[in-house]
């Protein structure tokens, strides 16, 4: 009897084992279906081709402070002017952006005249004022 009790318990130790990784690969999928949402939703917000006549639409208010974000989060360079490729820096902006963290981060133009210092709780909030902003837009016809 205590060899059956043995196995048992080796199986159903196992089984919760491999219950917790597909949790965590669940996770991993969830976390990386989140940020493709997010990022699927800044490019349908900024530079948009239809209003490329209209250089107010992604230059003003929180059209253009998302912009810098996603320079400062995309299109980081190092002191040399080389592009600095980091997906640990992308991943912990989009979490902290999506949560509403209240970190504040320096947001700088490309042309280096504009210096703004915002919290991801002020970038997110004109995320969702933009995208309605958009999606009215889209069900109107007009700004």
């Amino acid at each position: 009897m205590p060899m059956i009790g043995a196995r048992f318990y080796a199986y159903i130790d196992n089984l919760h084992v491999r219950g917790d990784i597909l949790e965590n690969e669940l996770a991993k999928e969830l976390d990386c279906g989140r940020l493709f949402r997010l990022i699927a939703k800044f490019n349908t917000l900024l530079e948009r081709p239809e209003h490329s006549m209209n250089q107010a639409w992604s230059e003003t208010g929180d059209r253009y402070i998302l912009k810098l974000f996603r320079d400062f989060v995309f299109h980081s360079i190092g002191f040399e002017g080389e592009p600095i490729v980091d997906m640990a820096h992308v991943v912990q902006c989009l979490n902290k952006f999506d949560a509403g963290s209240h970190d504040k981060i320096c947001l700088t133009s490309r042309d280096e005249q504009n210096v703004m210092i915002v919290s991801y709780s002020e970038l997110h909030q004109a995320f969702e004022r933009a995208f309605t902003e958009l999606m009215n837009y889209g069900a109107t016809g007009s700004s």
